[in-house]
């Protein structure tokens, strides 16, 4: 199993990544092939956030929109899901 401490980042599973999107919070897109790393130089992690007046299916929208103009052969064929320590500390 690869090490996926990045420090900043935690990976959480699409449940977990629904609720905490559906409270409001910042949760992050890469594809699975991918650790989310703000050093990377060629891929950075996609924020999306709940918008006011949206639907509950905003996040499987967002989600599914990623996955088609992202994910691929090299990068990987689906979504990690991840959350930002430092900003939800805060």
């Amino acid at each position: 199993m690869r090490n996926l401490d990045t420090g900043k980042y935690t990976r959480v599973r699409k449940d977990v990544a629904r609720r905490l999107f559906n409270e409001g919070r910042t949760v992050y897109l890469t594809p699975s092939n991918v650790v989310a790393s703000d050093t990377n130089m060629w891929i950075k992690p996609l924020a999306i956030e709940q918008r006011e007046g949206k639907s509950k299916g905003e996040f499987d929208k967002q989600v599914n929109a990623f996955e088609y103009y992202n994910c691929n052969y090299e990068l990987g064929y689906y979504t990690n899901f991840w959350i930002n320590e430092e900003r939800d500390l805060v």
